[in-house]
């Protein structure tokens, strides 16, 4: 019985971070250009580029989350990107704006989240700023 608990709960937090009531991904319909709208929060680093818990670096960061994977992602925007925003661990509206800039650049989905397509064409402070 416990097993079928831990499952449906497994289940049900799968769909709170999809729809984006937990966590604070991406609303629902956002997609980071990948259609990756299941993709779990990033939570950490992973060779300094925003990860889950397990180091995978496929995730999302989007305004509300509040850890230290939105503060790489920041150091690697102003470091590399040349944004002048803070590096203060909170995805607010500038590291939003930052990161829409980002994707705007490489051409792919303008909406605002971090997530595969905007890390694939993003500068990183881990390799020097370079791709």
């Amino acid at each position: 019985m416990s097993r079928l608990f831990r499952m449906l709960g497994t289940t049900v937090a799968m769909v709170l971070v999809t729809l984006g009531a937990v966590g604070g991904t991406a609303a629902a319909g956002t997609t980071d250009s990948s259609g990756a709208l299941a993709l779990p929060t990033c939570t950490r680093t992973s060779w300094g580029i925003p990860a889950t818990e397990s180091g995978d670096a496929d995730c999302l960061l989007g305004q509300g989350v509040s850890n230290p994977a939105v503060t790489e992602l920041q150091y690697s925007l102003k470091e590399c990107h040349g944004f002048s925003i803070a590096t203060d661990g909170i995805y607010g509206p500038n590291t939003a704006a930052a990161v829409r800039s980002v994707q705007r650049s490489a051409g792919i989905a303008v909406d605002g989240v971090y997530g595969p397509s905007t890390r694939a064409a993003m500068l990183w402070r881990v390799n020097g700023c370079q791709f």
